[in-house]
């Protein structure tokens, strides 16, 4: 969603509802009449009298074409920009198309006679009905209809409450600290709108880190200052190192200087590490405050914003030191994918296959399916859809488990090894691929005891492939990923735990795994075998 576009007859007030729906958005508002006026240095009636109207539709088309590049723009067209086929697929892949439909009386009484109006002639309301039935099914074409007769702020009302509407919404059912997870193309610019739907008020400490806020800082602040917030960027380190009780104490730090109390905010801008730590800090900090997650990568719009785990890593154990703390709402932006580094984007693909291998067939069809198996080459909606699919997972098993006391162990599939890779192969792979990897040697094992048909795994393992990810180890000794078992949060009374599929879609907890027979498939599934 680039920009919004307004479509309707003269008189319908494009002008007045963009400007106000642009503040209310926090964007900038352009009208392509006056863009028009601006580029030919003539008056539209000048235009009309001196070039001829033919003229003044090549000019017009030119400016939709500029204007449909910008992004963070609310656009009021002139009436007839919808003659233009070609205007028409510009405005509707760029963003929502409002048509601001208005009775033929009522802009008649609206506009009068106008000279500055050149189709309107001697006989306005003749005018204005010709106009109508020549235009309506354009105009009615891929739109969204609202009734722009009634007041400015009722209908930048319906605007907003449609955009809000049309994201996909998921439930995380958790009695009193249940919220939603709200998954669109470009919903981050609902921001300041879902805040108030909280209850929420006042400053909002936004952390993230300095290429984060590069690259949405403005779009974030925008939407936030328009509703009436305060926010104040925070940025924190990238990568693991973020992940510190140091770090947590520089941004107490920062909260208490910038007089965050417990009514406010944090928001989460970003992937893992900084919804950790910005989830660590709002859980402990005036021993809780409101936190809003908004993920910018695919590995923490379906898995990390979700579920309220929260941590800082400790020298002694990654991880070591958190707290469960349920964030208020998961805003996942999948525009915010595209600048994503391609091997990022490919990575969080991993926690996907994990989904549908333990929980849900159909998302392995769909997986399966996709035209264009890489991740860098999806559409906005095929992220749209996968992101929906495995958020939905997620929070139907934070609901049976919100603590982490048993049934949660699903999601654990290819993190035993996956962690145990992370560990011994230290900054080899990011963390989808050894997830990945893990996977596959974790198949192996189920098909070893008896438990994944040797047909599904392959199909397991071709799918990860197609999808960009790593399915190899490199040659080595398995003794350093053992040792790295030994040491997992998931291992009980000495012994090594996984969660193991029986079949695509279904998995079984808690399966104890012989350190033997690890090694043999670890051995198996190297780089040389």
């Amino acid at each position: 969603m680039r920009i919004i576009a307004l479509v309707g007859l003269m008189g319908s007030g494009k002008s007045q509802v963009g400007q106000a729906l642009a503040r209310r958005l926090g964007w900038t508002f352009a009208d392509t009449d006056a863009e028009i006026e601006a580029r030919d240095g003539r008056s539209i009636p000048a235009i009309f009298r001196e070039s001829g109207e033919a003229d003044f539709r090549a000019v017009e088309r030119a400016v939709v074409r500029g204007i449909t590049k910008r992004r963070r723009m609310v656009v009021a067209t002139g009436g007839g920009a919808v003659l233009s086929a070609a205007s028409r697929r510009l405005l509707y892949e760029a963003g929502p198309v409002f048509y601001l439909r208005v009775p033929v009386e009522v802009l008649a009484g609206r506009l009068g006679a106008d000279p500055g109006r050149p189709l309107l002639g001697d006989d306005s309301y003749a005018a204005l009905e010709r106009l109508s039935a020549e235009r309506e099914t354009l105009y009615a074409d891929r739109t969204i209809p609202v009734d722009a007769a009634a007041p400015v702020d009722r209908i930048v009302d319906e605007i907003l409450g449609y955009l809000a509407d049309a994201r996909r919404r998921v439930r995380v059912d958790l009695g009193p600290r249940t919220y939603e997870v709200r998954v669109g193309i470009g919903a981050l610019a609902l921001l300041g709108v879902d805040l108030h739907g909280l209850g929420a008020r006042g400053r909002v400490a936004v952390v993230t880190h300095r290429a984060l806020a590069r690259r949405f800082g403005e779009d974030v602040t925008a939407a936030l200052e328009a509703a009436g917030f305060a926010p104040h960027v925070m940025a924190v380190p990238m990568g693991e190192r973020a992940k510190s009780l140091q770090q947590a104490g520089r941004l107490y730090d920062a909260l208490a200087e910038a007089g965050l109390a417990r009514i406010d905010t944090v928001a989460a801008l970003g992937g893992g590490v900084v919804g950790d730590l910005a989830g660590f800090v709002a859980g402990t900090y005036m021993r809780g405050v409101r936190l809003v997650h908004l993920p910018t990568t695919l590995l923490a719009q379906i898995d990390s914003s979700i579920g309220g785990k929260a941590a800082v890593n400790h020298p002694r154990a990654k991880n070591l030191i958190g707290v469960f703390h349920q964030p208020a709402l998961v805003v996942a932006d999948v525009e915010t994918l595209r600048s994503l580094p391609p091997r990022e984007r490919q990575a969080g693909l991993a926690e996907a296959v994990k989904y549908a291998m333990v929980l849900d067939a159909e998302l392995f069809g769909v997986l399966e399916g996709q035209e264009n198996a890489a991740a860098r080459r999806w559409s906005a909606q095929q992220a749209e859809e996968i992101v929906f699919r495995c958020a939905s997972l997620k929070a139907r098993v934070v609901e049976t488990d919100e603590f982490e006391e048993g049934p949660r162990e699903v999601l654990n599939y290819g993190h035993t090894v996956g962690h145990a890779i992370e560990a011994a192969l230290a900054g080899r792979y990011v963390h989808g691929e050894a997830v990945a990897i893990g996977i596959r040697v974790e198949g192996q094992v189920a098909v070893r005891l008896g438990l994944l048909a040797s047909e599904e795994a392959r199909r397991q393992d071709a799918l990860l492939a197609r999808l960009g990810l790593p399915v190899s180890l490199p040659p080595g000794p398995a003794g350093p990923l053992l040792d790295a078992m030994r040491l997992d949060k998931k291992r009980r009374d000495g012994r090594i735990r996984c969660t193991l599929p029986e079949g695509i879609g279904r998995a079984r907890l808690g399966v104890e795994v012989s350190e033997t027979l690890l090694g043999e498939v670890i051995h198996a599934c190297q780089e040389s075998s």
